[in-house]
């Protein structure tokens, strides 16, 4: 009996076709298998730059984010210009300066570790202008009011920024209204003060910045 079979060669071309499929197939599934179970420690690492709970960063969940204000942004530097006098390490020998010299509108400012003295403050240079004045000169400040805990920072932005006294009365009686009758405002105790023996702009300045320079809180100095 003869059990020898003849095929064409066409179907063992098919047949070595199937083979071949079958093998890549094989390969492929393998390789899948092996990829899903490769470094498993990156399935449990949560991404960095995603929290673990809650929504993603730049997502919301319905509240806008309340950040706190840095303290030292509440505005951009203002350039202004001082008459000054003198510039000492101690308040005391600033006061006795200003007592010595006879500058009754003067007072001293306080930045970083110096007291400068100074007698006019104003947003051009004319404001300061020392012509006439022996030992005096006009110095540069950028000045820069800050978030200060008080509120107050904006407040000193306005009467520095002020062209007329007006504007700084309309900003006390404001002020008054909101504090209500009777109660007591220390930005409006401190203008009604400087306002009692001077009504030059300039110098209104200059006091209120002196005044805002003792802590340093409200406003910062640099030259």
């Amino acid at each position: 009996m003869n059990f020898k079979k003849k095929y064409s060669k066409m179907t063992i071309m098919l047949a070595l076709g199937q083979g071949v499929l079958l093998g890549i197939a094989a390969v492929a599934i393998v390789g899948f298998i092996l990829l899903k179970t490769d470094k498993p420690e990156s399935a449990a690492s949560p991404n960095v730059g995603v929290p673990a709970n809650g929504p993603a960063s730049g997502q919301t969940d319905g509240k806008k984010d309340e950040k706190k204000p840095d303290a030292a942004a509440a505005g951009a530097p203002i350039p202004m210009y001082a008459k000054q006098h003198g510039v000492f390490s101690s308040k005391a020998s600033a006061t006795s300066f200003i007592s010595d010299e006879n500058l009754a509108k003067a007072a001293a400012v306080h930045a970083g570790d110096q007291f400068y003295v100074w007698s006019a403050l104003g947003l051009s240079e004319m404001d300061a202008d020392p012509a006439g004045e022996d030992g005096a000169f006009r110095k540069q400040v950028t000045v820069s009011p800050l978030a200060c805990d008080s509120g107050e920072g904006e407040l000193l932005r306005s009467v520095l920024g002020a062209s007329k006294i007006s504007e700084i009365q309309d900003l006390v009686a404001s002020r008054k209204q909101t504090a209500g009758e009777g109660k007591k405002d220390t930005f409006t105790s401190n203008i009604a003060a400087i306002t009692a023996f001077t009504d030059d702009l300039n110098v209104i300045k200059m006091h209120v910045l002196a005044h805002y320079s003792e802590t340093g809180e409200c406003v910062k100095l640099d030259f």
